[in-house]
């Protein structure tokens, strides 16, 4: 196999070192894909479907495109002519993963463990700081900054505190809708019968009752406890992720990088400021 003596996106030509006009675009495009969010890996498979080789005989792999993302040659030299603006380059760069295994936010945390894809229900894993991606469905990564997304979280649960009644049940089936009437309806008829039966009311009384508790399922009772949990919730600063963890199923994270929540009783919430 054939080594390359000169980075990819330059030749030789009469004892110089200039752009290689096709290898160069190259260049320009793995530096904005990945500014986009677009991995190692995604962009090797690119680059080999493109059909343009890295030398002769090599297939693009993840190792040759970071080395390509991390050359400073590119922002040009006394020997190498410029291929990329100082912008681009550094938007690279940012982009590059946090290997000092710290978050800079420590909510965070909390809010890895809760995201989901609001396409397919799926976990979003965290690429790299402001990237998340769903493996299931997206074929880029959402991008979201931590800020904006902590924000995002935390005026959800600032609006569910300010108005709790906003939390509903799921509206119950047809069928235990006619089931609660026809109790109703049983009731009423004999309420006005012209010889009231007082034990034959009660126990269609208690038949009412019972239909209506019937139709009472899980969602209605984890709307009562958000409620409840709501209305005793003190207002602080910042994300309060104790009650974040309590009250929300999902942090629903969409291929936009909108926001929304989704509740322990089913509902789904989209960011009030969007």
């Amino acid at each position: 196999m054939a080594n390359r003596k000169l980075p990819f996106g330059y030749c030789l030509r009469n004892g110089q070192v200039q752009e290689e006009e096709q290898e160069a675009e190259l260049v320009r495009l793995i530096f904005r894909r990945y500014a986009d969010g677009a991995s190692y890996g995604k962009l090797a498979e690119e680059l080999n479907a493109a059909g343009c080789s890295y030398a002769p005989g090599r297939p693009w792999d993840k190792n040759m495109v970071a080395r390509i993302l991390q050359d400073g040659r590119y922002l040009g030299s006394a020997k190498y002519p410029r291929l990329l603006s100082t912008e681009l380059f550094h938007q690279a760069q940012s982009a590059r993963p946090d290997v000092s295994g710290r978050l800079e936010c420590p909510e965070i945390k909390d809010i890895r463990v809760l995201a989901r894809c609001a396409q397919c229900g799926e976990p979003m894993r965290r690429m790299r700081k402001n990237y998340w991606y769903c493996s299931n469905c997206m074929d880029s990564p959402s991008k979201i900054k931590d800020e904006a997304l902590i924000l995002c979280v935390e005026q959800l649960l600032r609006s569910l505190r300010e108005h709790p009644e906003t939390i509903s049940p799921a509206p119950a089936a047809e069928s235990e809708n006619e089931a609660v009437q026809a109790a109703q309806d049983r009731l009423t008829h004999e309420l006005e019968q012209a010889e009231f039966d007082e034990a034959v009311a009660k126990a269609q009384a208690v038949a009412l009752a019972s239909a209506r508790f019937n139709t009472l399922g899980s969602g209605d009772y984890e709307t009562m406890r958000l409620r409840y949990l709501l209305n005793g919730a003190e207002p602080g600063g910042g994300l309060d992720t104790a009650l974040l963890r309590q009250v929300a199923a999902a942090v629903l994270i969409h291929p936009s990088g909108a926001v929304s929540l989704k509740l322990r009783n089913g509902q789904t919430l989209e960011n009030p400021a969007e």
